[in-house]
C-alpha cells in the first residue's frame, strides 16, 4: 500500500473533470475514499494480476443493488488505474439483456417476464467476457449497446461498440451479479418485501432455480466485489430522488410506480436472500464494500 499512497494528491487531480461532472461528490470525501478504499482496492487487484503470472486481463465483478454506486466507484476506478499504468474496459451485465424481439418470444412462453429482470443472453456474455480476458493484438471484441429507454421503457440492443485494445482489468458490474440459487426456498415465504402473494413467490422461486444457467459466467470472475446495502429498502427513496427531476418535466415515475418497479426486480433476486448470500459467500466473493443510506462508504471487509 505504500506505493501507491504515496501518489494520493497527485491522483487527486487527475480526478477534476469527474468532480465537475459528478457535483454531489465532495472533493475532501473523494480524497478520504481514494486513501481508505479506492487505492487498497487498486493494490489488491495489482498484486492479484502480477500474481497470475499471465497476459490474461482479470476480470472483477462488482456486485450492488441498484442505485447503490456501481457506476460511480467504476469510473473511479478505472481513472485510477489507468492514472497507474494500466489498461481498463468496463461493462455491465446490463449490456447483455435480450433483444426486445427476443424478450417477447420469451414473454409468449411465460407472460410473467413484464419487465428484463433475468432475461440476459448468455452465451454472448461468456463469449465477451472470454475474449476480452484472452484478448491478443489486432484482436476486436464487439460488445453490445444496450438502450433501457428504448419501446417506451422496455429496452433493446441498439448496436455496438468495438474494443480494440487489450486490458489488463475488465470490470464487469451487475444488480444481481454472482446471484447464485439458494437452496432452502422456505426464505421465499418469510414475508420479505415484494413477495408478498403467492404467484410472485412462485415467480421468485422459478427465476431462483433460473440462476443456475448463469454459473459459467460466474465462473469467469476472477475478483467478486459486493457493494453490500445493509438497509437495502433505501433503494426506493433513491430511485424516488433520481426521479423526481423527470416528474417536473412531466416524465418519471409516480411513486407506486417506483415500487411496482423495484419490487419486480426484488421477486427476480431478492437484496435479502440472494444478494445477502453473496455478501456472507467467503468461497466466492473476495471483498464487501458496506454501503450506508446516504450512498457513503462505510467499510470494506475482505473475505480472502
Amino acid at each position: 500500500m505504500p506505493k501507491l499512497v504515496g501518489v494520493l494528491y497527485t491522483l487527486c487531480m487527475d480526478f477534476d473533470a469527474f468532480l465537475k461532472k459528478r457535483p454531489e461528490i465532495f472533493p475532501e470525501v473523494l480524497q478520504k475514499d481514494l486513501k481508505n478504499y479506492y487505492l487498497p482496492f487498486a493494490q489488491k487487484l495489482i498484486d492479484l494480476k502480477k500474481s497470475k503470472d499471465s497476459s490474461d486481463g482479470l476480470i472483477i465483478g462488482v456486485s450492488a443493488i441498484q442505485g447503490a454506486g456501481k457506476t460511480t466507484q467504476g469510473e473511479i476506478m478505472e481513472i485510477l488505474l489507468t492514472q497507474l499504468g494500466y489498461t481498463v474496459v468496463s461493462l455491465s451485465i446490463d449490456d447483455h439483456y435480450l433483444t426486445h424481439e427476443q424478450l417477447n418470444k420469451l414473454r409468449e412462453k411465460d407472460p410473467r417476464f413484464v419487465r428484463r429482470g433475468v432475461t440476459h443472453d448468455i452465451a454472448l456474455a461468456i463469449k465477451n467476457l472470454t475474449d476480452l480476458k484472452n484478448m491478443t493484438d489486432g484482436m476486436e471484441v464487439k460488445i453490445p449497446v444496450y438502450d433501457k429507454g428504448a419501446f417506451e421503457g422496455d429496452g433493446d440492443r441498439v448496436g455496438w461498440k468495438t474494443v480494440a485494445k487489450k486490458s489488463d482489468f475488465i470490470f464487469y458490474d451487475g444488480w444481481m451479479l454472482g446471484a447464485r440459487r439458494v437452496e432452502d426456498e422456505s426464505v421465499f415465504e418469510s414475508g420479505l418485501p415484494a413477495l408478498d402473494s403467492p404467484e410472485h413467490i412462485q415467480f421468485a422461486k422459478d427465476i431462483n432455480k433460473k440462476l443456475d444457467e448463469y454459473l459459467l459466467v460466474w465462473d469467469l470472475i476472477d475478483f467478486m466485489n459486493v457493494l453490500y446495502v445493509p438497509n437495502y429498502q433505501i433503494s426506493l427513496d433513491w430511485r424516488d430522488q433520481a426521479e423526481e427531476a423527470l416528474r417536473a418535466k412531466g416524465k418519471g415515475m409516480s411513486k407506486e410506480e417506483i415500487r411496482e418497479f423495484v419490487y419486480y426486480f426484488w421477486r427476480s433476486v431478492h437484496p435479502a436472500i440472494q444478494i445477502k448470500n453473496l455478501a456472507d459467500d467467503a468461497i466466492h466473493t473476495q471483498q464487501v464494500v458496506i454501503i450506508n443510506d446516504d450512498h457513503s462508504i462505510k467499510e470494506m471487509l475482505y473475505q480472502l
